[in-house]
């Protein structure tokens, strides 16, 4: 799939803030983004802990937010409910903000009250094959760089969604890494079409350990030299007692590897990995319902 092919390359990608000098310098930062559209903040508060960057996924206004925050609207199409209604609070409140999207009301709403945005590009591909560029563009606004060698992996995704066919994919890590892991699940959900769960030790041997069985679930883990040793021991007992698909690599690698391993899911299943219908119907259902 060319989308998946070409996603290395967004990492080439060079935002430009727009209307920068209305910009509210900060050391606090609140994202609104529903779906694949957080997921940007989720992926950079794992790599950089020692920022301050809370993921805000409902309407309204984040609890804890004020006027020396910085309120980050993330809305790949600038058109997701939930992120207009937490756009127009904080407007109401006079909260400061950015917006990151491709267009949409919300480049409308950046352009004509002259509010500092980033306007990312390709607006035809789905939020959740457009990391990349969300990744870019808050990396940006926080002043962070990362540097990673990019590798395709499609091969080894092709082999990981013969081994997982049939199952209930679970995706365990650390919580260093539940970003990644979170992403797994919703790459195979709304790309394969297959129901996937994600969750980390230590906790999942507290409570979801007791509900598992290698008939209807495949394991996947998310490995990291970081990971407390305690974690790493709890991850080999577990591989003693389950066959596993271990996974040890840098973030952006471990993503791209999802986008072709639920790919080649989708193709398995015979489903369009590209079209979210059930999705689509609910906001036209919703959009019948204006508040």
């Amino acid at each position: 799939m060319k989308i998946i092919k070409n996603f290395k390359e967004q990492f080439d990608y060079k935002p430009t803030i727009r209307n920068r000098d209305k910009l509210k310098k900060s050391k606090d930062f609140f994202v609104a983004g529903m779906g694949g559209s957080h997921l940007s903040a989720d992926i950079i508060r794992d790599i950089f802990p020692e920022l301050n960057i809370q993921v805000h996924s409902d309407y309204g206004l984040p609890h804890k937010i004020n006027k020396e925050s910085l309120l980050i609207l993330s809305s790949f199409s600038g058109n997701t409910e939930e992120v207009l209604d937490t756009c127009y609070c904080a407007l109401k409140a006079k909260i400061p903000l950015i917006i990151v999207s491709s267009g949409g009301q919300l480049i409308e709403i950046a352009k004509n009250n002259a509010l500092p945005y980033i306007e990312l590009p390709d607006s035809s591909i789905p939020p959740r094959m457009a990391l990349g560029y969300s990744i870019k563009a808050l990396l940006k606004i926080v002043n962070k760089k990362i540097d990673f060698e990019i590798k395709d992996n499609e091969s080894l995704g092709k082999e990981i969604a013969k081994k997982v066919k049939g199952t209930i994919p679970l995706i365990y890590s650390s919580n260093k890494n539940k970003s990644i892991g979170y992403i797994w699940k919703i790459n195979f959900n709304e790309n394969s079409k297959n129901p996937a769960f994600n969750n980390v030790f230590p906790e999942l041997n507290h409570n979801e350990v007791e509900g598992i069985n290698e008939k209807d679930f495949s394991f996947i883990l998310i490995e990291d030299e970081l990971d407390h040793p305690r974690v790493k021991l709890r991850m080999e007992i577990f591989k003693k007692k389950y066959k596993t698909i271990t996974l040890k690599d840098n973030p952006i690698n471990l993503i791209i590897l999802s986008l072709w391993t639920s790919y080649y899911l989708a193709l398995e299943n015979k489903v369009d990995p590209i079209g979210v219908n059930k999705i689509e119907e609910l906001k036209k259902e919703l959009s019948q319902w204006q508040s």
